[in-house]
Order: structure tokens, then sequence, then C-alpha cells
């Protein structure tokens, strides 16, 4: 079966988006987040850091194409696990420290 010329362009994309997607399934099964909602956020994020961040790395090391889906799964790890740690910084952030006190008169 013959693809047409766009979806066999897609190929390398898909594969990268999916390695990187099943890199950061591999990470929520080893440190889970606390609900749904932080999973879905996670995963997105998984995904864009690798698929964007694959490109970079790939061209900065030198690496020939073969290793592209091991590159867009390894950098989406570091970016899920840089995520998770924003995630938890914005959860102990206390915000009514930071709001203005109210006047007493």
């Amino acid at each position: 079966m013959d693809f047409p010329e766009i979806m066999v362009g897609m190929v390398p994309h898909a594969k990268v988006a999916a390695a990187a997607f099943f890199g950061g399934v591999v990470r929520m099964f080893l440190r889970p987040a606390k609900n749904l909602m932080q999973t879905a956020l996670l995963l997105v994020s998984c995904v864009t850091c690798g698929y964007f961040g694959q490109p970079v790395t790939s061209y900065l090391l030198g690496l020939p194409e073969r290793f592209d889906g091991a590159i867009g799964a390894l950098i989406g790890l570091i970016g899920v696990s840089l995520a998770q740690g924003a995630l938890k910084a914005a959860d102990r952030f206390d915000f009514h420290a930071w709001l203005p006190k109210g006047k007493s008169e």
C-alpha cells in the first residue's frame, strides 16, 4: 500500500512524538502524578519537550537519524521531570504571603 507523499513526510515526526509520549508514560508509572489533570499536563509537556527538543539536540550532538526516537524520549523524560518540579513548586508556594495586608483604620 502506497502512502501519499504528505503522510510519508509525517512518519519521522510521528515516531519522535510517540517515543516522547511513551517515555512520559514510563515516567508516570515510576512516579505518578497526584491526579488525572496533572498526568495529562505532564504528558503534554513531555511530548512537547521531546518533539521540539529532539531536532536541536540531534543537531548539536551530530547524531544520525536512527537515534531520533531515543533522543525524543530522553528529552521528554527530562522535560516531564522539570514540569513536575514546577508543579510541585507552584503547589508549595504561599501566595497569601505576597498579598498586601489590609489597612486597619
